[in-house]
């Protein structure tokens, strides 16, 4: 359970039909999973999806992460 006031960003992924890929809609940002799914479930109604999911930004593993556009010299790489 998150305290008062913690807010989390969540990527939102959809299906529109059957064998299709997983497309990122867009994100979300809410204090818990339960509520995030309302949210997702709420914002991103245009279409008739056969799935829609929800991924916490914070427990997303990149296997290959993109580098930043402007890295500065000398910055610490974190990740």
């Amino acid at each position: 359970m998150s305290q008062a006031g913690n807010r989390y960003e969540y990527e939102v992924y959809t299906r529109i039909k059957r064998g299709d890929n997983l497309i990122h809609v867009g994100t979300v940002e809410a204090p818990t999973e339960e509520l995030a799914k309302v949210y997702a479930g709420y914002i991103y109604d245009e279409e008739d999806w056969v799935e829609m999911c929800i991924i916490r930004r914070d427990n997303i593993k990149w296997v290959i992460q993109p580098e930043g556009l402007f890295v500065k010299e000398g910055a610490v790489r974190h990740g």
